[in-house]
């Protein structure tokens, strides 16, 4: 993979971060903190002057309650997604596989149904 390709999914996993913060309505500083983190550096992270390992990225999603693999998709952090996600990874596989059935079966939105 190039450095251009890393470069942009690590520019990604920042806007993620920053979204999740602004929608667990906390600072960086204080998920910093509950990380057991030094209070800038999830700051200097996500301004892109350093960066941060992957175990310290684990528990700083943790401290958010996001799974980390959703950090580099792009448009994967909303407050519906994060709810989403909570959700799901409460049910027992038997739900989780009866509700994946259940929504493979309705039409998409927006699509013609009759077609």
């Amino acid at each position: 993979m190039s450095n251009e390709t890393n470069e942009a999914r690590i520019q990604t996993a920042r806007q993620n971060l920053r979204i999740a913060i602004a929608i667990r309505e906390t600072t960086a500083a204080e998920v910093s903190r509950a990380a057991d983190l030094s209070v800038n550096a999830l700051g200097a992270f996500l301004r892109g002057k350093s960066s941060i390992s992957y175990a310290n990225l684990l528990r700083v999603c943790d401290v958010l309650d996001i799974p980390i693999g959703i950090l580099h998709t792009p448009g994967s952090v909303t407050p519906g997604r994060l709810e989403l996600q909570k959700v799901l990874s409460e049910l027992s596989p038997e739900e989780l596989a009866a509700t994946v059935k259940n929504l493979s079966a309705r039409p998409a939105p927006g699509r013609d149904h009759d077609a």
